[in-house]
């Protein structure tokens, strides 16, 4: 299959400290759904920033075949750890319709699309709530809802599971199985990349351990205990 994205020798620190990605090497195809596993400061967020340009990592990012640029950005959407971070407006509707009107859409289509997205989420019924009234759960498909308004080419989602209860996991887990692009998902979740990732990447103190279908990763002890993810 046609690779999307690749990172290649991808390295980072904050502001010149000690490294928190240390030569990153690695491709996602098209359709695939990929997972990226690590304990707490692996590195899996900062990845992700870097993956969408939000931080300046040295090495070289390429999207579609070309080397990182804003305007292939445009391809590529993201759903950040903290629903905060994307629900802000005062209904999910406004949240969802956001994006598209900052594309240069017309208000009143740009809000059909918004509708259309919730509606898929099943979310519809919830559209002129604000996203504090919401569950966690829905607070999580309502920025995926803002995410893929924008129909993207690529989502990248960070711990897409966090503060999730067991439904709330699985009822997630059936929404990105059905998405057909490309998926690359961060977690520490290890029960939940199961459910949804075909290949699934290991990442412990910026470097990646384990490349390889998700069965042979997650069904090793040895490299989750060594990644402290048990």
């Amino acid at each position: 299959m046609n690779t999307v994205l690749e990172a290649r020798g991808l390295n980072f620190s904050y502001d010149g400290g000690r490294p928190v990605l240390q030569n990153i090497d690695f491709r996602a195809s098209e359709g695939e759904c990929l997972g990226i596993v690590g304990g707490n400061g692996a590195g899996k967020s900062t990845l992700l920033w870097c993956l969408m340009g939000l931080l300046k990592a040295s090495g070289s990012i390429y999207l579609f075949g070309k080397e990182l640029q804003k305007e292939s950005l445009g391809r590529v959407g993201m759903v950040f750890q903290n629903s905060e971070d994307q629900l802000f407006m005062p209904t999910i509707l406004d949240d969802v319709t956001l994006p598209l009107v900052n594309r240069g859409l017309n208000i009143q289509y740009a809000r059909k699309i918004a509708l259309e997205k919730l509606e898929e989420l099943g979310l519809r019924d919830q559209a002129s709530r604000p996203a504090t009234k919401l569950s966690m759960g829905e607070r999580k498909r309502a920025a995926i809802a803002a995410a893929l308004s924008l129909s993207p080419e690529i989502l990248l989602l960070d711990e897409p599971t966090a503060e999730l209860d067991g439904r709330s996991v699985r009822e997630l887990a059936g929404l990105l199985r059905q998405l057909p692009f490309t998926r690359i998902i961060t977690s520490h979740h290890v029960d939940f990349l199961r459910m949804i990732a075909s290949r699934t990447l290991i990442l412990s103190t910026g470097r990646i351990l384990a490349d390889a279908p998700t069965p042979d990763v997650l069904g090793n002890p040895a490299m989750l205990e060594a990644a402290n993810l048990v």
